[in-house]
This record gives C-alpha cells, structure tokens and sequence, in this order.
C-alpha cells in the first residue's frame, strides 16, 4: 500500500504537507507527525495550511512550524518543492483553500492520504483507507513501514489526530485495531490526561458561555428525529468567540434521545454557510454533504455552501427528511 509514497519520500527532498480548511486535530496531529518523521530523515519540510492553527492544539508545535499561507511567503517555496502531500483532506482543491492554486499550478509530485470515503481528486498518488477512524492512524501504519523511531512527540501528534477525530473513541469506525495502535503510542510515552487538557480544558468563558445559548437555540424536527440549530456572525461577535473556538459544537443535538441526524449550520461569510452533520449511524450523512460538494464519513460530514443561513438550513432539512422517508 505504501511502496509508492516511501519511494517517493526516498528519491525527493524538498517537500510541503497541507491540511484541509477548518483544521481539526487529526490535521494538525497527521501533519506534525509526518513533518518530524521527514525532517529526522534530513527532508527539506513546510507546512502550509488555509487557517491558523486553533489555540488548543498550540502545544502540539512549541516551535511553530505550522504556517497559515501567505502567497508573499510562500509561493517561492512552493514553487521550489518537489512533493505536496496533503493529509485527511478528502475531495477536490477547495478543500485545501487559499493555497491550492499556488498547489496546483505547480510541477510538484501531489500525494494524498485521508480516509474519507471521497477520495482526494487532485492528487497523483492516493492512498484512502475508510476503514480507519483518523488519518492519523495512516501516518502511524506509514511510519511503522518506514521503521520510523517514534519519539513522545510523534506519538502524541498522532495520538490527537486518533482521539480527536474519534470524539474520544465513541464514533465509528472505532475497533480493536484503533484501540491496539493507541495502546502502542501510550507506551510511547503519551500522557492522555495532559492531552485531554490541553485540549478540552484550555477554552474561553465566551466559548462556554456562546454553547449556553445555542444549547438553547436547539430545534428538532420528524418526531425528534432531527436536532437543527444556527449560529451568525453577529451572534460570534456578540460573544466574542471566532469560528476557530466552535470545535465539538456540531454534536450538541446529538445528546438528544431519539436524535438520528444533528445539523449545525455556522455563517462563514457574506452568503456563505458551513455545513455540519452528525447522525447516530442509521443515516449517511456523507451523501447529504457530497450533495453540497462537500463530504466526510457515513456519520459525520460537512460542506460549505453559498446561500442565507436560514434557506440553506431549509434546504438541507428537506433533504434529511427525505431520506428518513425513504426508510420507513
């Protein structure tokens, strides 16, 4: 599976490693993991991603190697190196953001590896796994290939990137295997209650206070079935929390007895509407989002759409019921 990717990491030098938009901690954790694992090879690494990296995943890059792309920057580097390789970044260019048009129009070698079930389309050697609960949990397989020497660091990044995108090993598909290569990186060294706290425990009181009031704002719809809420800019500001503070706000409704499908539609912009979808694995919520050209996993997708909050959220309602119709 990966003779392809170490032949190329073997034969090149100069590389750059990307993340998709809205950086979550199996982005963050596959990217930081990959980047040391090239560096102790004596690689020539970048990391180049769309978004600022969100305060709670600070501790993971002490030496903030991690950059937010600036064309200024960083078109010349990219223009230099020989390999992209983007992590956990499922679907077309949009999905990296900013940078992907200086990726594009570049001579680069472009690697993919994710594990949604919407394969990366831009890249020329592609490995997609589904069946793995992070894209962490490639990296980790990657390196282990690579006879890689796992330092604490390494371990811990790939550890968030697992945790994280398992919501704490509660969604599918978390098995044995997740559990086994955790249990490995623990002995490597990783603390889980340091990383829990850095994680869960580092938020503001505007953030707690901002998930007070849409806890409030909660609507269900289809006999409870459904769980829909909205957030604007202006309620963001009201609280003074931005949207890289509204991590785990997608899952509120899924709390609910009776909840099949959570939805949480966030203003990004003008006419412009990020999609959030959860369900309790009944559904495939994946398909609604491809609907939108985004995508993700069976029980946890997204998509980012031009439209008003409310019309869009009617939208995507519909949608939900049609296919909770369809299955009586």
């Amino acid at each position: 599976m990966w003779q392809k990717i170490i032949n190329i990491i073997n034969n090149h030098t100069r590389f750059i490693i990307t993340a998709h938009v809205n950086l979550d901690g199996d982005a963050i954790g596959s990217e930081l993991a990959l980047a040391e694992h090239l560096d102790n090879l004596g690689k020539d690494v970048t990391i180049i991603n769309n978004d600022i990296t969100p305060s709670n995943y600070h501790f993971l890059d002490p030496k903030t190697i991690i950059n937010t792309y600036s064309p200024s920057e960083h078109d010349s580097i990219i223009h230099q190196a020989e390999v992209i390789i983007s992590v956990d970044v499922s679907g077309g260019w949009e999905r990296i953001g900013s940078p992907s048009e200086a990726f594009r129009q570049s001579k680069t070698i472009k690697v993919g590896i994710d594990h949604h079930t919407t394969p990366p389309t831009f890249a020329d050697i592609v490995v997609t796994v589904t069946t793995v609960v992070a894209a962490a949990e490639l990296i980790y397989d990657l390196l282990v290939t690579m006879n890689c020497t796992f330092s604490q660091t390494i371990a811990q990044a790939i550890y968030v990137g697992i945790m994280t995108d398992s919501g704490g090993f509660r969604f599918p598909p978390t098995n044995a295997h997740t559990h086994q290569t955790v249990a490995k990186l623990l002995a490597m060294g990783v603390d889980p209650y340091y990383v829990y706290h850095q994680i869960y425990n580092q938020h503001s009181l505007q953030r707690l206070l901002l998930k007070g009031h849409l806890i409030t704002c909660i609507k269900t719809a289809m006999n409870g079935q459904i769980a829909y809420y909205t957030i604007d800019k202006q309620t963001m500001r009201n609280y003074g929390v931005t949207r890289s503070e509204l991590g785990g706000f997608t899952n509120l409704g899924s709390e609910v007895k009776g909840v099949r499908v959570n939805i949480f539609l966030m203003e990004t912009g003008e006419n412009e509407v990020k999609i959030g979808l959860r369900s309790d694995g009944t559904i495939r919520v994946d398909k609604i989002a491809n609907s939108y050209g985004g995508g993700g996993h069976p029980s946890a997708a997204g998509a980012t759409v031009k439209g008003e909050l409310n019309e869009v959220m009617s939208d995507v309602i519909e949608k939900v019921k049609h296919i909770l119709k369809s299955q009586k």
